[in-house]
């Protein structure tokens, strides 16, 4: 079968801080993918480089000068600094949590705290066995069965009776953070980040490509991430239109008589 050539663009990075002034502030970008001349023999999967046609041009002076002139056109395009950075912006949405005990949840729970027996023997009474959609009334009415009984539990007996007898729900309530500003707790797994352009206002982003898919989202900025990306080929994409359908289905049918012919060879 023959060997599939794979093309690896080079990019070539200029860097300084000593810019002209009307540079300052700028990003230069050069296409100079058809500058380049068939090599006489590869170099490894290299096959073509930079050097002189065969009329003379020297295609490194020709690109020095596309550079030089600092100009928009088809190969040669300016932009601000700022078009190429983005805030990555996490996220997020509230847990949602649905509590039920299970024969099962509950022998699960007592293998690790044995001692608890009649502690959960009374929140099983309290609670019953129906499913409950908002963990927030549910934990407060546990705590006032455990505080009846003077039962103070540690904060890992608490954190695996959670685990234990909760599931993700999206049916459910918000569970609300334990923190002064009665905020929600995340969950983790529905956490999304955002690239919001440098030049763009981020709470008004936020609103206008979050909030109506989202409404219930919020954005954790103490997480906030700046960063540059430069996606070289949606600067310098080049529409090419497909075939006619009339070449392509004239193309099938030659290969559909090959394939034909092949099978009749086979089976004869």
């Amino acid at each position: 079968m023959p060997s599939r050539i794979m093309r690896v663009s080079t990019y070539v990075f200029i860097v300084t801080k000593r810019k002209e002034k009307r540079r300052k502030g700028k990003i230069h970008l050069l296409d100079a993918r058809e500058f380049y001349v068939p090599m006489r023999h590869n170099l490894g999967d290299k096959r073509r480089k930079i050097g002189e046609k065969e009329d003379g041009r020297d295609q490194i002076a020709e690109i020095v000068q596309v550079y030089g002139r600092f100009e928009n056109s088809e190969l040669s395009k300016t932009f601000d600094n700022t078009d190429f950075g983005y805030t990555r912006v996490t996220v997020e949405r509230p847990l949602r949590l649905r509590y039920q005990m299970t024969p099962e949840d509950k022998a699960r729970f007592l293998d690790a705290y044995p001692h608890l027996l009649d502690d959960v023997q009374a929140i099983d009474k309290t609670i019953g066995r129906k499913p409950q959609l908002d963990w927030n009334a549910t934990w407060e009415q546990i705590e006032d069965a455990l505080h009846t009984r003077k039962s103070r539990w540690k904060a890992s007996e608490q954190k695996l009776f959670r685990s234990v007898f909760t599931r993700t729900d999206q049916e459910a309530e918000p569970v609300t953070a334990n923190d002064k500003r009665k905020s929600f707790e995340s969950d983790a797994n529905l956490r999304d980040f955002e690239n919001v352009p440098l030049k763009d206002d981020i709470d008004s982003y936020f609103e206008r490509e979050v909030r109506p898919h989202l409404p219930d989202a919020w954005m954790d900025r103490a997480k906030d991430k700046v960063g540059y990306e430069i996606s070289f080929n949606r600067y310098f994409y080049k529409y090419i239109p497909p075939r006619p359908l009339e070449d392509i289905d004239t193309d099938l049918k030659v290969a559909e008589e090959v394939i034909l012919k092949l099978l009749q060879e086979v089976t004869e």
